[in-house]
C-alpha cells in the first residue's frame, strides 16, 4: 500500500511539472503550423464546427495533414491539449 501511495504521488508530481511544458510546446506547434491559415478566432466563434474532444482531435489531425506539418501522434495530442485548455474546455 505504501508503495502505491509513493508511485501515485510521483506520477502526480510529474504531471504537474510537465503540463506547463506541454502547453508551451503545443502553443509553439500551433503558432508555427496553423497560423498561416487561421488565427484563434476560429476557436471562439459561437458557431464553431468542433463540438467535442474527439472532434478536436480529428480536426487537428486533418489540419496537420493539410499544413504538411508531418506531426506524429505526440505532437497532435500536444496541440489538442493546448487548444482544449485555452479555448475549448471539453
Amino acid at each position: 500500500m505504501k508503495k502505491y501511495i509513493i508511485i501515485s504521488a510521483m506520477t502526480l508530481a510529474l504531471g504537474l511539472v510537465t503540463s506547463p511544458l506541454l502547453a508551451g510546446e503545443g502553443k509553439a506547434l500551433y503558432e508555427k503550423s496553423c497560423t498561416s491559415c487561421h488565427g484563434t478566432e476560429v476557436f471562439t466563434q459561437n458557431d464553431r464546427s468542433v463540438k467535442s474532444l474527439e472532434g478536436l482531435k480529428k480536426r487537428v489531425k486533418q489540419c496537420s495533414l493539410a499544413a504538411e506539418s508531418q506531426w506524429g501522434d505526440g505532437e497532435i495530442e500536444t496541440v489538442v491539449k493546448y487548444l482544449n485548455k485555452n479555448f475549448y474546455e471539453f
